[in-house]
């Protein structure tokens, strides 16, 4: 007999990831062929959530047009009792639909007219359930950052200048991206202020360090762009630290690059240990900052070597792959440069300018 709560207990139990999802997917299917409307919100909410934060976007970019069609087809369905604090299944969507916005500037298969279209879509459909843009500011700031700093500039003041309403970011998201702005603005000191909540845990995100850990991500973001060596292996070592359980913070690709500028052989160790779970990430914007960092890190190995080979435990699944484990620096170097700079072209050329392109021209300069 169809019990949903089996589904949960089920899915519950599996390490968070593909399994998981695939477990999703089974209870998704029983929901539909049991017409259980609001189990059919709640499980492809679960699997969104679970390809957001577990694994990435492509899943749920896949799964969400569904919810949409489910939306317009029942608006007024329950929520379950596991997904209690939304007025019905499509407020529940309306807050999933800031996931799909966070997705359109890290694929260049999604062509600009239809993130332009997410972006209405959602503007539209906020207004009509009685929502302000709030969120819509915030993801709109994001998704221009890399493509016009006007309008990035625009839609952060105009986010920053809406109150919060029930559709908006928990405090602690929007205090991070209120820092990662005047950061990048180089207003320190209103970072700082702003960050005080946060270093000491007043504004939470949930009932972990999650916020805590994202502004360090940005603050290590901050310290590489400006080139500070120092202040960037202090965020490294306490994102290593902190993060080895929390897949959202592994930055693997980044404590590579940095730990190569001081201890060659502590990068080249991360660099064993993470070489595939870094070669699996699909998102085209995150592959190319992995290769970008991992192209620095090569380079950096090859003029730290005297040998020009390095052995590494690499398997079938790499496309360099050598049955006795010896590669070339140079080859690895070259590998990974090439397929940033074709990340680099597609993502600009969806995008319409050459912010990637100029990143791969301008390097890394820690120092």
């Amino acid at each position: 007999m169809y019990d949903p709560e089996e589904y949960i207990n089920a899915y519950e139990q599996i390490e968070h990831g593909k399994a998981r999802l695939s477990a999703m997917r089974a209870a998704i299917e029983a929901a539909d062929a049991n017409n259980d409307r609001p189990y059919q919100f709640y499980f492809r909410i679960q699997l969104c959530k679970e390809s957001t934060f577990y694994v990435d976007y492509m899943d749920m970019l896949v799964m969400f047009p569904e919810l949409l069609t489910l939306a317009d087809k029942y608006p007024d369905t329950p929520t379950t009792r596991f997904n209690n604090g939304f007025t019905d299944s499509l407020d529940h969507v309306l807050w999933c639909y800031k996931w799909v916005l966070g997705a359109c500037d890290d694929f260049y298969q999604i062509p600009m007219e239809d993130c332009e279209k997410f972006f209405e879509d959602f503007k539209r459909r906020s207004i009509a359930y009685g929502y302000n843009l709030k969120p819509y500011y915030r993801q709109k700031y994001y998704f221009y950052d890399k493509i016009d700093r006007k309008k990035a500039d625009e839609a952060f003041y105009d986010f920053e200048r809406t109150p919060r309403d029930g559709n908006a970011d928990c405090r602690a998201c929007e205090r991070n991206t209120e820092i990662r702005f005047y950061l990048n603005k180089g207003n320190l000191k209103r970072a700082e202020q702003l960050a005080k909540d946060i270093e000491n845990q007043t504004l939470r995100c949930g009932n972990d360090n999650t916020a805590w850990l994202r502004l360090k991500g940005i603050y290590l973001d901050h310290y590489m762009k400006t080139g500070n060596l120092e202040e960037a292996l202090k965020y490294c070592r306490i994102i290593e630290r902190s993060a080895r359980k929390q897949r959202e913070h592994q930055r693997w690709e980044d404590l590579i690059c940095c730990y190569a500028h001081a201890d060659i052989g502590k990068a080249l160790k991360l660099y064993k240990e993470h070489w595939k779970e870094l070669q699996e990430v699909r998102e085209p914007d995150s592959a190319f900052a992995i290769c970008f960092n991992l192209s620095h890190f090569f380079k950096l190995l090859s003029e730290n070597r005297t040998r020009s080979t390095v052995k590494l435990p690499l398997d079938t699944s790499f496309p360099l792959y050598r049955e006795d484990g010896q590669y070339k620096i140079l080859d690895l170097y070259e590998f990974y440069y090439k397929t940033a700079e074709d990340i680099a072209k597609k993502m600009d050329a969806r995008n319409g300018v050459t912010y990637y392109q100029d990143l791969l021209e301008k390097g890394i300069n820690l120092k």
